[in-house]
């Protein structure tokens, strides 16, 4: 299986990149957050979709190549979708209100991404992110409100979601550790469902996250 051959392909990454990386250091973390997801696509431009938000947290381990540069490897648990808000009628197809309906995705997600640390001496330092993002699909279900009181479970999801990522952040040293805050993109290479002639829902995704490293 496709999926099969890329997970033992970034368990090769993993392991081998500290040899590769000359051992200059390795940096563990935890991280927690909240999605912004929404759809872009042909469904989302006409449904027109909207954000939602959704879980994210983890762990990571950083292998540094040089001084200011590093190769990250998360592991993450990431709720995506979108939102969509349908008039409601009566019987006589007068609108009385709207209602929502929320996609809700759950992935676990592994970037591999290059971190560049600026002003690595200071006790503030900003740090930029960029690389590819696999996510290995765990369900989804379409809910009419976020209670969950009326959902069924989504079909035909493909099993992995590949996306490009890039962000910003800041790390405050704090003794030997550091605290952590980042703002992430995450935008989906291409359809959430394994359909022909589907209409495209791609994973477009904003995320925050707060975490510490040690």
């Amino acid at each position: 299986m496709p999926h099969r051959r890329i997970v033992a392909a970034l368990f090769a990454i993993a392991l081998l990149t500290p040899a590769a990386a000359g051992a200059i250091g390795i940096e563990k973390g935890v991280k927690v957050g909240v999605n912004l997801a929404n759809f872009r696509g042909e469904f989302a431009d006409i449904a027109d979709t909207k954000l939602k938000t959704g879980f994210v947290g983890g762990a990571f381990v950083a292998f540094g190549f040089a001084p200011d540069l590093a190769i990250q490897v998360e592991g993450l648990f990431s709720v995506k979708g979108a939102k969509t808000v349908s008039q409601r009628t009566d019987t006589e197809g007068n609108v009385v209100g709207t209602f929502d309906t929320f996609e809700n995705l759950s992935y676990f997600e592994v970037p591999v991404l290059l971190r560049g640390t600026l002003l690595r001496h200071s006790p503030v330092q900003p740090m930029y992110f960029l690389g590819p993002s696999i996510g290995f699909s765990l369900g989804g279900e379409r809910q009419l409100d976020q209670s969950g009181t009326a959902s069924v479970d989504l079909t035909n999801l493909k099993a992995v979601d590949l996306g490009l990522a890039l962000g910003a952040g800041v790390g405050f040293k704090l003794g030997g550790q550091r605290l952590l805050t980042e703002f992430r993109y995450t935008a989906g290479l291409g359809d959430i469902y394994d359909l022909r002639d589907n209409l495209e829902s791609i994973n477009d995704v904003f995320s925050f996250t707060a975490g510490v490293a040690f």
